[in-house]
């Protein structure tokens, strides 16, 4: 009976064991397929038929431009929250307001401008139907910023 419980405790420890190893192998196989992948452009391997040295050079300048994005983004909701709160506070175009409205004009302005430079980068990578529709696709976003206020831009 003792070797029956040193065995089943044994056997149950074991079983943990594998499980945990197991899981954690695949978590990491799972957390590095997802970074070389990038999901978000999987249209763009599809939908433009990349091949897979298009889609290395293509994911690489993405990854480079992601934290400058990130960055982009915080930059322009801290300031659309800026005028949002002095437009409700004084209740009047104020000079303070204005300057607001000014550097949130500013931020728009490095964003589109980073997000073209971005845009045709990637467009340099493809070949000419390649970057005809990927620049199709991808221009009005840069051009129109109520694509990227709505997230829609980051879900594509």
């Amino acid at each position: 009976m003792k070797k029956g419980i040193i065995f089943l405790i044994t056997a149950i420890l074991a079983g943990v064991l594998a499980f945990c190893l197991m899981r954690s192998h695949k978590m990491a196989a799972i957390r590095g397929s997802l970074l070389d992948s990038m999901p978000e452009l999987a249209w763009v391997r599809t939908e433009l038929k990349l091949t897979d040295e298009q889609f290395a050079k293509v994911s690489e300048l993405h990854a480079a431009y992601r934290p400058k994005c990130v960055e982009m983004c915080g930059r322009i909701s801290e300031a659309h929250e800026k005028i949002e709160g002095l437009a409700k506070k004084d209740r009047k175009l104020t000079p303070e307001l204005e300057e607001a409205i000014r550097e949130h004009a500013r931020i728009h302005v490095e964003c589109q401008q980073a997000m073209l430079k971005h845009i045709y980068e990637t467009s340099a990578v493809l070949s000419g139907n390649q970057a005809s529709r990927y620049l199709e696709t991808m221009l009005p976003y840069a051009l129109d910023f109520t694509h990227s206020e709505s997230g829609n831009l980051h879900s594509r």
